[in-house]
């Protein structure tokens, strides 16, 4: 392909990237239209284009996925997909096409068809030399969701395990997406009734938030209140007050910004207050956060 062709389509992908963020809609499928109709043009010329039409494609399917047109997107994929099917050379576009393809069978309810597609670009990631870690990890983390919403702990479990290590070699204990897997294997283990383990789950999720984002952050609240759920089920009764009461003090000062998150903990602490005997603090805990919220808005 000339030089001022792929350059034109470089420019048509990085418009439509930038029309979504900008949530000119309209104009973005335009833009990922043209894209994809110049890369064909070319390609119909020369099979030896095949690289642009099935990258064009996929920011076209993008595009539909971001819109919400889940059809179009599915096609899309599909039709890179088959471009590229037998080309060794292009496991890492396939494997990110086929990531896409689950999400989209996911936002559309289709599970089976989304666990399908999210294992085969696992696979895929991992043929590659090296392997894309990362990717898997965030892949073994989507797929462990669903395996989570279905009832199958020990699916789940397994996946969210395999996202921790690899998170945990690629960018260490104190980082953010670290943080985020520990504190979704903890509320695995929360929703499974395996009390202690949440507990050292979201104690290794609070002591990460707190590394990365410091102590006055929404995430570090979150996991302060996941830690006190945890501690209320494994009868330490004080330390889980006095969690509650840090998760709150942070959502506090930041209600405007996490109103929903705020009412929830609140909720959750009154009826913990309850269930240790002291309603007059919970009846407390209830008319600040209705005085809070209320102010917020």
């Amino acid at each position: 392909m000339e030089s001022g062709t792929a350059n034109l389509l470089h420019m048509l992908h990085d418009r439509v990237r930038q029309l979504c963020q900008a949530g000119r809609w309209d104009e973005a499928k335009n833009a990922a239209g043209a894209a994809v109709e110049k890369a064909r043009s070319e390609y119909q010329v020369d099979p030896e284009n095949i690289d642009e039409l099935s990258f064009s494609l996929e920011v076209q399917g993008d595009f539909y996925r971001q819109y919400g047109v889940l059809e179009e997107a599915r096609k899309s994929y599909f039709e890179a997909l088959d471009l590229l099917k037998g080309k060794d050379s292009q496991t890492e576009a396939m494997a990110r096409l086929s990531a896409s393809v689950a999400v989209v069978y996911e936002t559309d309810g289709n599970t089976d068809e989304a666990v399908a597609f999210y294992k085969r670009s696992i696979d895929l990631f991992e043929r590659m030399d090296p392997p894309s870690a990362i990717d898997i990890a965030s892949l073994c983390n989507n797929l462990a969701y669903i395996y989570k919403s279905c009832g199958d702990f020990d699916a789940a479990e397994t996946l969210y395990l395999k996202a921790l290590e690899l998170y945990n070699e690629q960018l260490g204990s104190e980082d953010e997406e670290t943080a985020a897997i520990c504190n979704n294997i903890g509320a695995l283990y929360l929703a499974a009734g395996c009390y202690d383990q949440a507990r050292e789950m979201f104690v290794m999720a609070l002591d990460a938030r707190q590394k990365v984002f410091g102590d006055k952050h929404i995430e570090t609240a979150q996991a302060y209140a996941n830690l006190a759920v945890a501690l209320s089920h494994t009868g330490e009764e004080d330390l889980a007050k006095k969690n509650y009461q840090a998760s709150l003090k942070i959502y506090e000062d930041k209600v405007k910004e996490a109103p929903m998150d705020y009412a929830t903990v609140s909720a959750n602490f009154a009826e913990f207050l309850r269930s240790n005997d002291d309603a007059k603090a919970a009846s407390s805990v209830e008319k600040r956060a209705s005085k809070m919220l209320k102010k917020a808005h």
